[in-house]
């Protein structure tokens, strides 16, 4: 199975950093946040990854590509460590680096269908958005793989339980009547206390080639946008698509504030940054005002 990472979108949240950097190559705990996502795949299977970027791709392409010059100088430097962590990236999968063309409508659903021709006709594929991390000790394609497993050829949404009061931040998805796992539809931002229920959508899919016949006719929603949503939605009608909770911390990273708050509890689960990190954190000592702010 394939897999496809999604970062063709503006990041204007990390703006201005976005503006010349993607906000995936934005790094978490010193790691690019698109690493993360490569690693998680590669420990699932999966090796052959299309990545659509938008604009300023060529950062990302940089990270994955080996790097002579600097192989050498760490080399010389006696800097082994840090030399094989670089040589590590770059082989750590065969990756494609695809432009989505203006062409297409701006949306979450329009880099699967970038993405298409490098994929392989009539295969499942595994499809992600680029901008959230989930910290488990199963990285997340493997758990979204094994439901696969179970129910193929049925196509899987991952999703989470939140808090009632957090609904209105998600897509939710709705369960089909007296379904435990299939799904129905997926509510976008539900107004409180409306939403079908507490299971939102985290942005991880494997979908069978039916998408695309959904894709296809698929027409722009809100914001003049391609809603993967929308696709989803259409595919749950005339097929079978399956919710699979996915145990495991999900941080929403798209934004400078939850960005950091990645970051501290990725780094806390490092063994080089946890005690010196939880010694600054002690060392504030805020005040109990700044606490209530």
């Amino acid at each position: 199975m394939k897999g496809v990472i999604t970062i063709a979108g503006y990041g204007t949240r990390f703006l201005p950093a976005s503006k010349a950097v993607p906000k995936e190559m934005i790094p978490i705990a010193g790691v690019p946040l698109i690493q993360y996502h490569v690693e998680g795949l590669v420990t699932a299977g999966i090796t052959e990854i299309v990545i659509v970027v938008r604009g300023v791709g060529e950062a990302v392409q940089q990270h994955f590509a080996p790097a002579p010059g600097l192989e050498r100088h760490l080399e010389a430097q006696g800097k082994t460590a840090m030399l094989e962590e670089i040589q590590r990236v770059s082989r750590l999968a065969h990756i494609i680096f695809v432009r989505q063309p203006e062409t297409l409508p701006y949306g979450n659903a329009s880099p699967a269908l970038a993405a298409r021709p490098w994929l392989t006709p009539g295969e499942p594929f595994y499809y992600m958005f680029g901008d959230d991390i989930i910290i488990a000790d199963t990285p997340v394609p493997q758990q979204l793989l094994d439901a696969y497993r179970r129910y193929e050829p049925a196509g899987v949404v991952a999703a989470q339980l939140v808090p009632d009061e957090e609904t209105h931040l998600y897509g939710m998805i709705e369960l089909e009547p007296g379904a435990e796992n299939r799904m129905a539809r997926i509510v976008e931002k539900p107004a409180p206390g409306t939403a079908p229920s507490n299971l939102a959508q985290i942005g991880h899919f494997v979908f069978t080639p039916e998408l695309f016949d959904v894709l296809e006719g698929l027409e722009t929603g809100k914001g003049g946008e391609l809603w993967l949503a929308d696709g989803v939605d259409q595919l749950a009608a005339r097929s079978t698509v399956i919710v699979q909770p996915i145990e495991g911390q999900w941080m929403a990273a798209g934004d400078p504030l939850r960005h950091l708050k990645a970051c501290i509890e990725v780094s806390l689960r490092r063994e080089d940054m946890r005690e010196s990190l939880i010694a600054y954190l002690r060392s504030l000592n805020l005040r109990a005002d700044d606490r209530e702010r």
